[in-house]
């Protein structure tokens, strides 16, 4: 095999093109955080033995993905940047403790409800300052909604043929609200919905670590749970729907796993491609006054003809509402997953660009359907006491049911 085949971080042009959308290197223009940057650091000796340098270096990336896109040589960038996280530290990067502690969060349902109760327990005390960043935090929780055992979201089981619903992290335990509008959307479009109890985190926060066998034990845990179907598996997360349909990427060493995890990406379905489709009711937004509204594209999704027309396409169906674009075209926010968490002085100021470039119309509302990037937007609205409405896209689409 050759060398460039198996290190193809030495195909790198030093084009340089990755320099002009990196949203990192916009902020903090140093040569080592943009993806040539990267690539060459790989083809050095160093890279095997990585210092706690290095490994910040690494940590210092969203994985947004625009530097593939226009990378002349399609180089796989973000693999390459994950697979150098694999050899890393388990507390690389800053605040490696709470990235760390974050993970596990996630990977744990029981967890991670217990986390949103103590959150929201301390949040009613009002025991922290009023403009404290952890206050506004714990501001983005919802308290679940007390309901009857026949109307629970979670139903413990899946439906044959029929429609499965992966809730993701923040519908099911930040924001259940979330969860609520898909239920009432899919009734609205003639849709029963079911949604196992046993689904957990998708594991996209693992796979961005570098942590292999942690992502696997997610992905394999959903692939058994939904297994008792063979219907869609709608999602209203972009970034989980992104990362369950490559969870084949993560057996490649294991044909059988992969053949079972290549039937479960096959039936994934995101949440703004389903609902254009199955979604014919009359869609008005309430009010006597026209408002304007902002879509922000996740990464995850801008950069695919359907993700980036399908909630457009869905948003223009609703009157009463117009819809505003960027005066830069779509950007990146800064959230990244766990990035703001390691590097929150350097997030805000990745949304306070992509903010800017959002806020030239004076929206009233701003809408998406990827979790992290719905709170980050939230977070930044709060900090910056902005007038605007933050929401997910289905509970903008629930409004509008009438």
């Amino acid at each position: 095999m050759k060398k460039q085949e198996q290190h193809p971080e030495l195909n790198c042009a030093k084009c340089g093109a990755c320099s002009v959308v990196c949203p990192v290197y916009r902020v903090e223009p140093r040569e080592a955080l943009i993806a040539r940057g990267k690539m060459h650091l790989l083809s050095l000796p160093l890279a095997q033995q990585p210092s706690a340098h290095f490994q910040d270096i690494f940590s210092r990336c969203l994985l947004c993905r625009a530097c593939e896109q226009v990378c002349p040589r399609n180089l796989p960038i973000t693999g390459l940047v994950t697979r150098a996280r694999s050899g890393f530290s388990l507390f690389y990067g800053r605040h490696g403790l709470q990235k760390v502690l974050a993970r596990k969060a996630l990977g744990s349902s029981a967890l991670l409800q217990g986390l949103v109760r103590a959150g929201i327990s301390l949040r009613r005390i009002k025991a922290l300052p009023a403009h404290s960043g952890l206050r506004i935090k714990l501001g983005l929780l919802e308290a679940p909604s007390p309901l009857p055992m026949d109307e629970d979201l979670f139903s413990g089981s899946v439906n044959g043929s029929g429609i499965s619903y992966f809730s993701g992290c923040l519908a099911r335990h930040l924001q259940p609200s979330v969860g609520r509008a898909v239920l009432d959307l899919a009734g609205a479009g003639g849709q029963d919905l079911s949604t196992p109890d046993a689904q957990c985190c998708c594991g996209l926060a693992a796979s961005a670590a570098g942590k292999v066998e942690e992502a696997r034990r997610l992905a394999w845990r959903n692939i058994e749970t939904f297994a008792g179907s063979h219907g869609p598996i709608l999602t209203s997360c972009g970034s989980c729907s992104s990362h369950l349909a490559a969870y084949p990427d993560l057996f490649a060493d294991d044909p059988d796993r992969q053949q079972l995890a290549r039937a479960f990406s096959n039936r994934v379905v995101e949440f703004s491609s389903f609902f254009l489709n199955h979604l014919h009711h009359a869609l008005i937004f309430p009010g006597s006054q026209k408002i304007k509204i902002f879509y922000h594209d996740p990464c995850h999704l801008r950069f695919s003809r359907a993700g980036r027309e399908a909630p457009r396409n869905l948003i223009d169906r609703i009157d009463n509402l117009e819809r505003l674009e960027s005066a830069d075209g779509p950007q990146c926010c800064g959230q990244g997953g766990l990035f703001h968490l390691g590097y929150p002085e350097l997030s805000r100021k990745i949304f306070q660009r992509c903010a800017d470039g959002a806020l030239v119309r004076s929206p009233d509302l701003v809408t998406t359907t990827c979790s992290g990037c719905l709170m980050q937007w939230q977070q930044g609205v709060a900090e910056n006491d902005l007038p605007i409405l933050v929401r997910h896209l289905a509970l903008v689409l629930a409004d509008c049911l009438g």
